[in-house]
């Protein structure tokens, strides 16, 4: 019989363990599930925090503008209008109506091709981007990929012929956009005198070469909008730079309306 009652209480020991072993367990995975949730949250709070305005096209999909707009957290758009000389974003006259219609800031950008003219290219860009809609200085995107049919110093010379054009027609110096290695592998420092707005996404604003001074710093392409259904980029006014100084109207210069070849 004491034999029986120590087998018992060994078995009831034995269960109390594992049953404080179990808990001790679930409370464990419980407290790491809760700190991925707060580490998600950090991440998502980080994307989406401190920004200025966004950048827009096609790959955006249907944009809900008075929801973007109630949000209160964009204060500008970059529109993508054009690409090259024969392809015109098909969004790109609803999103400039409907951000417009709702309070936010619109500006255009053309999308640089090393497959057609520069006349070509400025005379697609300007037929969509009408100066009459325009809130903002136009912005002229040089990417690495679209300029595979040129040479540096053919970038470097279309850009700058693209530049006069467009602050010809619309009255303002444009605004350069690249990416930050691209920029300071090709275009630094030629340009350095304009308004950059230069993309980043790892830790730091861009360093630019031979004392550039990043304007508008793209910080992230992985920002959640609401009334936007898919991840957009997140732009940040840095160095002094305010949305009065991107204005179309703005009586702040940047660069000159003619670059010595």
């Amino acid at each position: 019989e004491g034999q029986k009652t120590g087998r018992e209480n060994s078995y009831r020991e034995m269960r109390k363990q594992a049953f404080i072993f179990f808990l001790a367990a679930l409370l464990l995975v419980l407290a790491g599930a809760t700190a991925a949730e707060m580490s998600k949250g950090k991440k998502k709070q980080a994307t989406t925090q401190w920004f200025h305005g966004i950048d827009v096209s096609h790959h955006q999909g249907r944009i809900n503008w008075k929801r973007v707009a109630r949000g209160g957290e964009v204060q500008f758009v970059y529109i993508k209008a054009t690409q090259g000389s024969t392809i015109v974003d098909d969004r790109y006259a609803y999103n400039l109506r409907e951000a417009r219609r709702n309070g936010i800031l619109c500006g255009s950008y053309l999308y640089l091709s090393s497959y057609s003219t520069i006349e070509q290219q400025f005379a697609a860009f300007k037929k969509v981007a009408k100066k009459s809609k325009q809130d903002l200085r136009p912005v002229i995107d040089v990417e690495r990929e679209a300029m595979r049919c040129w040479t540096p110093k053919e970038v470097r010379r279309n850009l700058k012929k693209m530049i006069r054009l467009i602050t010809d027609y619309y009255g303002q110096s444009p605004i350069i956009y690249s990416q930050y290695k691209y920029y300071n592998e090709v275009l630094a420092p030629t340009f350095n005198k304009y308004y950059l707005f230069i993309a980043k996404y790892s830790k730091g604003c861009p360093a630019l070469k031979g004392g550039g001074k990043v304007n508008i710093w793209q910080f992230s392409e992985r920002g959640s909008v609401n009334g936007i259904p898919t991840r957009v980029d997140l732009n940040r006014c840095v160095n002094g730079m305010t949305i009065d100084k991107l204005k179309i109207n703005s009586s702040f210069k940047a660069g000159h309306s003619s670059v010595n070849e």
